[in-house]
């Protein structure tokens, strides 16, 4: 069994990274390994957010998020200081989310096998 941790870069609707994270986390849980977490920075602070969109015509990334954490026990957290840079208050937090500053990520790094990062390159 590997254990992963995500780190996304990128806001959501941008690049599809959230999408691919999930898509990719199932993928891992089928084949028996497991999320440790997934930790936000940057501008993907943003996918944290309860309420990305109010378009209903568009796919609901903040549920598909939390369903995905929740129903794999995987932790996710966004970037204590971009969080506050960007001005996105706990109450807007999907629930289930929290702030962690970079000692969280070495944690959640430090408990797995493999690092993948998801953000719009270069």
């Amino acid at each position: 069994m590997v254990n992963f941790t995500f780190i996304v870069c990128a806001e959501p609707y941008k690049y599809e990274s959230l999408d691919t994270v999930i898509n990719l986390g199932d993928a891992i849980i089928r084949k028996g390994h497991t999320i440790v977490g997934i930790f936000f920075y940057g501008s993907g602070v943003y996918n944290i957010k309860e309420k990305i969109i109010k378009d209903t015509s568009i796919r609901n990334l903040s549920k598909r998020l939390k369903d995905f954490c929740r129903n794999n026990n995987a932790e996710f957290a966004a970037c204590s200081t971009w969080t506050s840079l960007t001005g996105i208050k706990s109450e807007e937090f999907i629930e289930g989310a929290h702030q962690e500053g970079l000692g969280g990520l070495s944690l959640m790094i430090s408990k797995s096998d493999r690092v993948i990062f998801f953000g719009p390159g270069g």
